[in-house]
């Protein structure tokens, strides 16, 4: 009897460290992000890879979305760690609910990025730049050429009645990407400009896409000879597809800046602290190299994207880091 409770207690003890094993593998890292499907299978890879320990689940999330997402559930939410949050979006959020990010700044070295991304830490540290991506169009030139049209070089040019139907772009009311190309145009041009502008446009545009991307897609697949995009994206789909183009319209291109962080309270995780100090630390980094290779780093290396274009001006952005005057631009557009 002694001898099969012997046994017994020490079959106990094996199941029990066994569980404790296995338990450390089930703590899961919720992170929501509206980064596009490319980058989240790349850091779900890495980040898998780095912690097999962990149960690291993303949430792909739209960037309005995850604004009302995040303001709706406050500090009960499920998400950990939040990527790609638009900068002004994240100004949103703090605004209505101003302790709902960790305070960054006392476990994370700010010196490592470019002076000009982290203009708002001059009022806090409850974030951090994760990407500057810059904005363009490409172009479909066997579409364009069986509609009779030439590759536009202009802003001005998108408004020729050739082009009608021949134009896709994101919603700046669902995108950071169309917000961005519209805030380049009123950064240039001056908002009464802008939107007469955008009103003409409006004549050519085929579809408003509720995704970033989609346009890039839909010139990729000829559904359309014009889509606003990312200029990585853009370069990418390029490379493989031979009828596509990258055009900087007027030469330059508008760009925006992306967020992360943690959500205040998480940061005693050991497995989203974990998580969090690598991405910040090491695999943003190389996150920025492989897909949006515009600068944010200090030292940051080149573009490992084939054909990654250098030569074309950026627009200097208004309002980057100011969500009114993101609400007030949004507020008087009224094409989608």
């Amino acid at each position: 009897m002694k001898k099969i409770l012997l046994v017994f207690l020490l079959l106990l003890g094996i199941c029990s460290t066994m569980l404790i094993g296995c338990g450390s593998k089930t703590e899961r890292v919720v992170i929501f992000t509206a980064a596009e499907e490319e980058r989240i299978e790349y850091l779900q890879r890495e980040l898998r890879a780095k912690f097999p320990e962990y149960d690291i689940v993303f949430q792909s999330i739209g960037t309005g979305a995850l604004v009302t997402k995040l303001q709706a559930e406050g500090n009960s939410t499920e998400c950990d760690i939040f990527y790609d949050l638009e900068a002004t979006n994240a100004e949103i959020i703090l605004n209505s609910n101003p302790n709902l990010f960790y305070d960054l700044g006392q476990d994370y070295d700010f010196s490592v990025y470019l002076p000009p991304v982290t203009e708002y830490t001059k009022n806090h540290h409850k974030y951090a730049v994760n990407g500057k991506t810059d904005g363009t169009i490409v172009v479909n030139k066997t579409v364009l050429s069986q509609s009779g049209c030439e590759i536009p070089k202009t802003y001005e040019d998108l408004l020729k009645p050739e082009y009608k139907g021949l134009i896709t772009m994101p919603s700046p009311k669902s995108s950071g990407t169309g917000y961005a190309f519209y805030n380049g145009l009123v950064s240039s041009l001056g908002e009464e400009k802008a939107l007469e502008y955008f009103n003409s446009l409006d004549e050519n545009i085929k579809e408003y896409t509720t995704s970033g991307s989609a346009p890039i897609k839909a010139v990729n697949k000829g559904e359309v000879a014009i889509g606003v995009g990312l200029l990585w994206q853009c370069v990418d789909y390029a490379n493989k597809n031979s009828d596509l183009e990258v055009v900087f319209l007027n030469g330059e291109a508008s760009y925006n800046l992306f967020t992360m962080g943690i959500i205040s309270g998480k940061e005693t995780k050991k497995a989203v602290k974990d998580v969090f100090d690598y991405l910040y630390n090491e695999l943003n980094k190389v996150q920025c190299e492989k897909y949006n290779p515009d600068k944010i780093y200090s030292g940051q290396g080149a573009a490992e994207i084939s054909n990654y274009p250098t030569e074309f001006s950026e627009i200097q952005m208004n309002g980057v880091f100011d969500f009114r005057y993101k609400q007030n631009l949004l507020d008087n557009w009224s094409w989608s």
